[in-house]
């Protein structure tokens, strides 16, 4: 079970379908045991681009969520709907230009020195299938991974009736942070950047501009990198 919660919903925590950069590049900072300010640095300086594929969601549900407040109210007590998805399965791309970042993370996806988890510490996920392979330009015009919507338009077409099917959807979602100032003083954190997440399932989405993508030839996957 897990929950990627969209900022702006409070009193009911609305997840994404799929993880945010953020949240992948925290999980990989996390099993690499690195610290708060290599998490901000790696975002801000964009050393690793990423894709989402959606391979499959195998049920969505809510459960209540009990948390500690300030108020006096209810012994200090309240409580939180939140959306929760079931068995999620995804294929996370990866490219990291930087040679000795590069080999840190793929030692530390076969062997994570942490237990992997892509949010709370009670979502673990299991992380397997680590490959380093070779991505080819995709001819095709037509993705299936999720992307950041940077005003250039596009079209969605659905890839099986019989299926179940979630036509693209965006939420806001930061994709940069700071949280040191000038001197390396840890501050409260701040959002420096943001885009529209858009995700789906079932679908394939076509550009109307032409949009650097690629293709994965074994897994038949058709991606934009973030």
């Amino acid at each position: 079970m897990n929950s990627f919660r969209i900022p702006f919903f409070r009193t009911y925590h609305k997840s994404f379908l799929a993880p945010p950069k953020t949240t992948v590049i925290g999980m990989l900072c996390n099993i690499s045991l690195k610290s708060q300010k290599e998490f901000f640095e790696i975002l801000e300086s964009e050393m690793i681009e990423l894709s989402v594929v959606i391979n499959s969601i195998e049920g969505r549900g809510k459960d209540l969520w009990s948390y500690k407040t300030i108020d006096k109210k209810n012994r200090g007590k309240s409580v939180i709907r939140r959306d929760k998805l079931f068995i999620p399965n995804y294929t996370i791309y990866l490219k990291i230009e930087d040679e000795a970042l590069y080999q840190e993370i793929l030692e530390n996806l076969k062997k994570p020195k942490n237990i992997p988890s892509l949010g709370l510490d009670d979502e673990l996920i299991i992380i397997c299938d680590v490959e380093e392979i070779e991505l080819v330009n995709n001819e095709s015009g037509r993705i299936d991974s999720l992307f950041l919507d940077k005003g250039i338009e596009y079209k969605a077409f659905v890839k099986e009736l019989s299926c179940a099917i979630e036509l693209p959807m965006s939420n806001v979602t930061a994709t940069k942070f700071r949280g040191f100032d000038k001197k390396e003083k840890r501050i409260s954190r701040e959002v420096t950047e943001e885009f529209r997440q858009v995700e789906f399932i079932n679908c394939e989405v076509e550009f109307e501009k032409e949009v650097k993508s690629f293709i994965d030839s074994e897994l038949g996957h058709r991606l934009v990198l973030y």
